[in-house]
């Protein structure tokens, strides 16, 4: 069932005698008390003002005390979310002839859709329609105008694909996807297109049909074909391009097309972070296993973060501040706990950007609130919080009521003993080259919360962008579930939020020898340590927030989302995140032997589109795409580079994967043709000149350079035995002669040179990388 984009509008408006009212409700009446709504709708303050954006949500239904019976939801179904968001808008119009000398009206959107902002130019034009002529009707009008907006060709994204998408550093990643809107719109199909054209002679709508089906060609030099240019290259991917017509005007509307299930609206985190990190927490306060993780003075930042986690009760007090700035800081503390909602979710469920004490008594049967307030009243009430955040002082407060729970102990001895493990030495070794500051931070907030809040810090100093300050966040969130899943199967054995070996299905090798009974463990799961004092140090130094966080209802949330990822997940042979952490950071060594395991794991497992586009929600271009698999084109050892060449083959098989193979950077591109051709011209080394090879046997896992040896490789020469993988043989090696170089002699081999351009196989055996010239 498709819902309405515009579920209702409301209409409220300030009374002298009565106070706030409810005026209006379009198409039908709100299951919300009356009274409820308008004094929302008219925030503390709002005649001070001449306009005011406010946020706040409806339906939201109390968590069972049994978080079996919570209801589950698909996190990528908007569909299935019973919240609806608010967009308010209040006005304060200044007249002489009105009581007290000022009329105040304020009109709402209510809606599923969590891009709110997109909202705000018609919603601006309908109130300023409403003042001039008070009426039902400009209701009617809005609700009208609004759900003809047309999403009918808006890209159905998966998971992964989101996330491929929102890191994407280029605007034409999935630009297949939009091929479909694109003909309506050239063809002029969509209704809107239609209704903007109302009046126009026969004669104009004729030209402007033929103007826009006229069709531009260009010539695939690739292939040599003459191909239709459907898709407009100026449009940026990250956003499906709609528009609204309200009274004649056309309203440009981008709906972003990556946002997370606990990104609502239009929030600054880094007017959040910059708010809080420089203030203080008050002193004295009781101290909390639960906020305070590893140290008694926790960064103000990480008190927060910890306090978002282990679900406690959270105010936002921003006293003669507009309702809607205060609603901003909710928000984006939403967005900081749930890894800016990439990560955990179930922070919007209990969330009130704006509040009041006339619901008070609502909001206080949520466990965990996160509420925004303009009445200083609520600050001098600590039984009401846990937390309360002073945004005009920058000022955490805990509350002095706040319950200190006993900590269950751990079961296992080393854990225990890993508590007494000296906080001082780790940090010495840790930090010693990074000067007094560091030191300094690091030894009051630990290792991993000093390193993400001075990264937070600089990042904001150097003024990184909005996407890249929450991909912090969300990695440090990832981290601490992570470490959570760990935890868990420290203490009892098993886990419901992460791997655990039995999570794992054997992938049998493509030569039909099954893999070794420790190849699992060999390649590791779960967060990577560089040594296991490490492990254990932050397994204590967390223990605290751990145990908050497990019985929480973000945990059951993330129980039951990762048991639908273990289902469905493609890639079931190992953990992906645990491999690509272990070749990105330099921190953990690995063997020669080690790596290659890492990389056969990866050519082998990796076969089909799906696989490539789950591979790749995990290499973010904004963090380097391919990097951690494009060294291995640069490894000393060949049978690693060998692998490497094939993992790189099979991802520009595909469409999404070839614009990743573009985006790599001069040294890799060159790297990869170099390493493509010494392979395919060894493969060649034993074939006849009628092209048939020598070796006999039948191919190797899709990309599988076989049938040839190491005789005369330059860059196995100095190797005194023959690559185990390379002395494979394969059958029907072709031969044919580089695009660029007449006389060298390459081999066409099935998952080699096939798919080069993602179009099947190549007519001219290798061909370079696309726009980019071999540098022999």
């Amino acid at each position: 069932m498709t819902r309405n984009h515009a579920e209702y509008i409301l209409l409220a408006e300030f009374d002298v005698d009565k106070g706030a009212s409810l005026t209006h409700q379009h198409p039908r009446p709100v299951p919300t008390d009356e009274h409820y709504l308008a004094e929302l709708m008219l925030p503390d303050g709002a005649h001070l003002r001449e306009n005011d954006w406010t946020i706040f949500f409806l339906n939201q239904e109390v968590p069972p005390s049994n978080l079996a019976e919570l209801p589950y939801t698909d996190p990528d179904n908007d569909e299935d979310n019973p919240i609806l968001y608010v967009l308010n808008l209040v006005q304060t119009r200044h007249d002489r002839e009105a009581r007290r000398g000022a009329t105040v009206k304020a009109m709402a959107i209510c809606t599923r859709h969590r891009f709110l902002d997109q909202y705000k130019h018609i919603l601006f034009l309908a109130l300023e329609n409403y003042f001039t002529s008070p009426s039902i009707e400009v209701l009617a009008n809005l609700y009208d105008a609004v759900n003809s907006m047309d999403l009918t060709y808006m890209p159905k994204l998966s998971n992964h694909e989101k996330l491929i998408l929102r890191f994407a550093e280029t605007n034409n990643m999935f630009e297949e996807k939009f091929i479909e809107a694109d003909v309506a719109e050239i063809t002029g199909l969509q209704e809107n297109m239609r209704m903007s054209r109302v009046g126009s002679s026969q004669s104009e709508l004729e030209a402007e049909a033929r103007k826009r089906h006229r069709r531009k060609t260009y010539i695939d030099l690739s292939s040599g074909q003459r191909k239709d240019n459907i898709t407009s290259k100026n449009k940026d991917r990250h956003f499906y391009e709609t528009e609204v017509f309200y009274q004649s005007i056309k309203i440009s509307v981008k709906i972003p097309l990556t946002i997370y299930r606990e990104e609502v609206g239009e929030f600054f985190m880094n007017k959040l972070i910059t708010t809080f990190a420089n203030g203080q927490v008050s002193a004295p306060r009781p101290l909390h296993p639960h906020l305070d993780s590893g140290s008694p003075q926790p960064h103000p930042l990480i008190l927060l973060i910890n306090a978002l986690l282990t679900q406690k009760r959270i105010i936002f007090l921003g006293h003669g501040r507009p309702s809607g700035e205060v609603a901003n800081y909710v928000l984006a503390a939403c967005a900081l706990g749930s890894g800016s909602g990439g990560v955990l979710r179930g922070f919007t469920n209990r969330a009130f950007p704006y509040t009041n004490l006339t619901s008070l008594d609502q909001l206080l049967e949520f466990p965990g609130f996160i509420a925004g307030v303009t009445n200083p009243a609520f600050e001098e009430h600590p039984q009401w919080w846990d937390v309360l955040c002073n945004i005009n002082t920058g000022k955490i407060i805990v509350s002095p009521l706040l319950a200190n729970p006993a900590l269950a102990a751990a079961p296992l001895q080393d854990l225990r003993k890993s508590i007494e493990v000296t906080h001082v030495k780790s940090l010495t070794s840790s930090s010693s080259s990074s000067g007094a500051k560091k030191d300094a931070q690091v030894e009051r907030y630990g290792t991993v919360d000093a390193e993400f809040i001075m990264d937070l810090m600089a990042a904001i100093g150097k003024h990184y962008g909005e996407l890249t300050i929450r991909t912090k966040i969300q990695n440090y969130i990832r981290r601490f579930v992570l470490l959570c899943a760990l935890y868990e199967y420290q203490t009892t054995g098993s886990t419901d939020i992460g791997y655990t070996p039995q999570s794992f299905e054997a992938h049998p090798h493509p030569s039909g020898h099954s893999p070794p009974a420790s190849f699992t463990s060999q390649l590791g799961f779960g967060l990577a340590f560089s040594d296991g004092e490490a492990k254990l140090r932050e397994l204590a130094l967390n223990k605290g927030r751990i145990e908050g966080f497990i019985g929480t209802i973000s945990y059951e949330y993330l129980r039951r989302d990762t048991q639908a990822f273990l289902e469905h997940r493609t890639i079931r042979a190992f953990d992906v995140e645990h491999q690509l952490v272990k070749l990105r950071d330099g921190r953990h060594y690995l063997a020669d032997d080690e790596v290659e395991t890492v990389f056969r794991a990866f050519a082998d497992a990796v076969t089909t589109e799906a696989q490539v586009i789950e591979l790749l929600s995990h290499l973010p271009q904004n963090e380097g795409g391919l990097a951690p698999l494009a060294f291995g084109l640069l490894h000393a050892s060949p049978q690693i580079r060998y692998l490497a060449v094939r993992i790189l083959n099979r991802i520009h098989q595909d469409r999404t994967g070839s614009r990743f193979i573009r985006s790599l950077n001069v040294f890799f591109r060159c790297a990869y043709d170099a390493q493509r051709l010494q392979f395919a011209t060894s493969a060649n080394v034993n074939t006849t000149p009628g092209g048939n090879s020598t070796g006999s046997g039948s191919g190797s896992g899709g990309g599988g350079m076989a049938g040839f040896t190491a005789v005369g490789h330059p860059v196995y020469q100095s190797h005194s035995t023959t690559p185990p993988a390379l002395a494979t043989s394969v059958s029907g090696l072709g031969v044919t002669t580089h695009p660029t170089l007449s006389t060298s002699p390459v081999a066409t081999t099935t998952g080699l040179t096939e798919g080069w351009n993602g179009q099947g196989p190549s007519a001219s055996g290798y061909v370079p990388a696309p726009g980019f010239n071999h540098p022999i």
